[in-house]
C-alpha cells in the first residue's frame, strides 16, 4: 500500500472520529449556552435582512468542495490534507465553543443542511457559533488549493454574508473562521506533510 493511500485512509478515519466526538460534544455545549445566555450585539445585523437562504448556503458549501476536488484531483495528498485539516478544525471548534459559548441570535432562521443535520447535528442545535464551521471549511480550501484561490475567497465572503442573513452566525463567527482555518492547515502541514518532504 502506498503512503498516499495510507494517509488517505488515516485521514478519513481521523475525520470520522473527530466528527463523532464533535457530535457528542454539541448537545452539552448547547445546554451550556442555554444556561449562560451570552448574546453578541452584532453591529452588522442591522445592515442585513433576515431571510432563509439555506439553499444558497448549501450550494456554495458543497459546490466549493466539488470544485476543489476537480481543480486539485491530480495533486498528491489533496484529499488527505483536506480530511486531516477538517478534523483539526473540529477540534479547534470544540475548544473555541467551550471558551466562548455564545447563544444564537433571537431571530435565527433554522439552517437546513441535509448532510450536517443527518450526520453531525442530532436534533435542533443552533448555538455552535464561534467560529463558523461552514465559512472555515471554504477558508480551508483557500489555503489548500493552488488554483483559483481568489474564487474560494469570494465564495467564503459570500457564504459568510449569507450565514449572517440567515442569522445562523454572528459576524465575529464568520471573521474568526479565517485564522482558525489557516491554523488548522498549518498544523497538518507541519505535523505530517513537512516530514514527508524532508525524507
Amino acid at each position: 500500500m502506498t503512503i498516499q493511500r495510507k494517509l488517505l485512509i488515516l485521514s478519513i478515519l481521523s475525520l470520522l472520529l473527530c466528527a463523532m466526538l464533535f457530535a457528542v460534544f454539541l448537545p452539552m455545549h448547547e445546554a451550556r449556552a442555554d444556561e449562560l445566555l451570552w448574546y453578541f450585539d452584532d453591529p452588522i445585523f442591522p445592515l442585513l435582512p433576515v431571510k432563509d437562504v439555506s439553499i444558497p448556503i448549501f450550494s456554495i458549501t458543497y459546490g466549493a468542495l466539488i470544485l476543489y476536488i476537480i481543480l486539485n484531483r491530480t495533486h498528491t495528498f489533496f484529499l488527505s490534507k483536506l480530511a486531516f485539516s477538517y478534523a483539526v478544525l473540529l477540534i479547534l471548534r470544540a475548544g473555541t465553543l467551550s471558551i466562548l459559548p455564545l447563544k444564537e441570535p433571537t431571530n435565527i432562521v433554522y439552517l437546513d443542511d441535509p448532510f450536517l443535520n443527518t450526520f453531525i447535528y442530532q436534533g435542533t442545535l443552533n448555538a455552535d457559533l464561534f467560529f463558523s464551521g461552514h465559512t472555515a471549511l471554504i477558508c480551508l480550501l483557500i489555503f489548500l488549493t493552488e488554483k483559483w484561490k481568489w474564487l474560494f475567497a469570494v465564495l467564503a465572503i459570500s457564504l459568510g454574508i449569507l450565514l449572517m442573513i440567515q442569522r445562523a452566525h454572528y459576524s465575529i463567527d464568520v471573521i474568526g473562521a479565517l485564522p482558525f482555518a489557516f491554523l488548522a492547515v498549518k498544523i497538518v502541514d507541519l505535523g505530517i506533510y513537512r516530514r514527508l518532504k524532508e525524507r
